[in-house]
């Protein structure tokens, strides 16, 4: 080959990578080792021009670290031909490290590789961007372990600073109170440019537009925007970013255009990290309230229950001694044995019914402390036939009957599958005039429970498992809720359709047996 035509086609190649941005062509002759190289590579391994390039020279410029790997990919580039792709660090003489991925193309005649051609390319800026984005996602860790809203403003605008050098940037958070945008946190290098940061009142400046539309403004130059706070600010960009509901993310620079794209996708997602974990606080707090609605009523439950039920209990037992007192006589005869076996068996019924309540205010007592949360300790594997006895024998049934199609086994909480069966049965009764009819059976994967009533109407099928709904004055509208209270804390699947007679149908599915 013409070493003049070999020349012009390497220049070409060179001119070639040279045209594409921090990239640059490199081919090493194996037969000379000699290496070529383009401007760009001068530039990316920080080369003075008076200096000679060699394959050596240019390894040394690597990492120490990194040089072995460097060698051992063109040795086997050059002894088997093989390709590679590499992304290694670089440390140029008085400039800092910069990471580059290199690229080599063994090129052979009559089998022997003669040449190698390449690229590097400079990819520091992606490296950055990547440690960056990793180093939010550790800041995502600390903003939801802020415990107050200051505290989650304060990483934020720490991880604007330090992670992304958004020197100048700061929270305001919306105060319900004030009906304004209060500074909860901003960067020392902001208090040293603007002051004390102001407070935005409604329909003032930028941040207020933010806030209430949702929409982020970026301004190369914020002195254009009609509505900027302080017309003769020392600053020049500014990004505003929308908190949701909470408040705005401001960040500025002295310089124009100073926001690039990468920059601004991730204090987007700076921006969208801190809105989620103020909406985290929001929700805990809402559930310490609910949490302390729900000790207060289970308090209050358990005080005006358990009170009479122990002057219920107490009445049991002095009837029961003056029964038997007057059963005996003074003579050491006896009264009507029928009288008192009639007598010892409603009072039996009326202590199994004060104990049924003494378990159900444990049973809600537990329910207001865990919600749906189910101990899997308690779980048992049910006869569905006990089950449904002794749910029924707790329900003034009056003249309504039932009827078991069939039996199965149910693994389930004894206490609390009795309360949705009572709860079932107990619907069937009050909203039926009639007497009616319920029927108990078991499916593939669950059971049913089934009247013969009126039904219920689509349009309220969904309805009736939330809390208050009622169709009768003296409902609570309770007892649906808890079926589906019951029903999901056992991982089971409510439906309600219509049976056969055209009442109402309650499949459970998703049952273990």
């Amino acid at each position: 080959m013409d070493p003049t035509e070999d020349t012009e086609r390497e220049t070409a190649l060179f001119e070639a990578a040279q045209q594409l941005a921090s990239v640059g062509g490199w081919a090493y002759d194996v037969r000379s080792e000699t290496l070529y190289v383009t401007a760009e590579v001068d530039r990316i391994y920080g080369r003075e021009p008076e200096e000679t390039v060699t394959l050596a020279t240019i390894i040394e410029r690597f990492h120490p670290s990194d040089q072995p790997a460097v060698r051992a990919a063109l040795d086997t580039a050059i002894n088997d031909g093989e390709a590679f792709e590499r992304e290694w660090r670089l440390q140029p003489p008085d400039r800092e490290q910069r990471w580059v991925r290199v690229y080599g193309e063994p090129q052979q005649e009559n089998g022997t590789v003669v040449r190698i051609r390449g690229a590097i390319e400079d990819i520091t800026p992606e490296k950055r961007h990547k440690e960056r984005l990793n180093s939010l996602f550790e800041t995502n860790r600390d903003l939801l372990e802020g415990e107050t809203a200051e505290a989650v403003a304060e990483v934020a605008v720490e991880a604007a600073q330090e992670v992304l050098g958004l020197s100048i940037s700061g929270i305001h958070l919306y105060d319900e109170a004030a009906d304004a945008l209060v500074p909860t946190a901003v960067t020392d290098a902001a208090v040293e440019l603007f002051g004390e940061p102001p407070t935005f009142e409604r329909d003032e400046a930028i941040a207020w537009q933010v806030f209430e539309t949702g929409e982020s403004q970026i301004y190369d130059d914020v002195r254009t925007a009609d509505n900027v706070y302080d017309a003769d600010t020392a600053v020049r960009s500014e990004y505003s970013l929308p908190l949701g509901d909470h408040g705005v993310f401001f960040a500025g620079s002295p310089d124009s255009g100073a926001f690039d794209d990468r920059t601004v996708s991730l204090a987007r997602i700076l921006a969208a990290n801190v809105e989620s974990a103020l909406e985290q606080l929001d929700r805990q707090q809402q559930l310490r309230q609910q949490n302390d609605r729900l000790e207060e009523f289970a308090s209050i439950v358990s005080h005006d229950l358990r009170n009479p039920l122990s002057v219920a209990k107490a009445g049991i037992e002095v009837a029961r001694h003056e029964r038997n007192a007057s059963s005996t006589g003074s003579d050491g005869g006896s009264g009507d044995d029928g009288d008192a076996d009639n007598g010892s068996d409603t009072l039996d019924r009326v202590e199994r019914a004060h104990d049924r309540m003494e378990t159900l205010i444990d049973d809600l007592l537990t329910l207001a402390q865990t919600g749906q949360d189910l101990d899997t300790s308690a779980v048992e594997t049910l006869s569905l036939s006990s089950a449904v006895d002794h749910a029924w024998q707790a329900v003034e049934t009056d003249a309504a009957d039932h009827t078991l199609v069939d039996d199965g086994s149910v693994a389930a909480d004894p206490s609390r599958l009795q309360q949705l069966l009572e709860n079932l049965f107990r619907n069937s009764v009050e909203h039926n005039e009639d007497t009616v009819s319920v029927r108990v059976g078991t499916l593939p994967e669950g059971f049913y429970v089934e009247d013969d009533g009126p039904g219920i109407a689509p349009s309220n099928r969904e309805t009736v498992f939330e809390a208050g709904h009622s169709t009768r004055d003296d409902g609570t509208g309770l007892g649906l809720r808890i079926v589906r209270t019951v029903a999901d804390a056992h991982g089971w699947d409510v439906t309600l359709t219509e049976s056969d007679d055209g009442g109402a149908r309650f499949e459970f599915t998703g049952v273990e047996s």
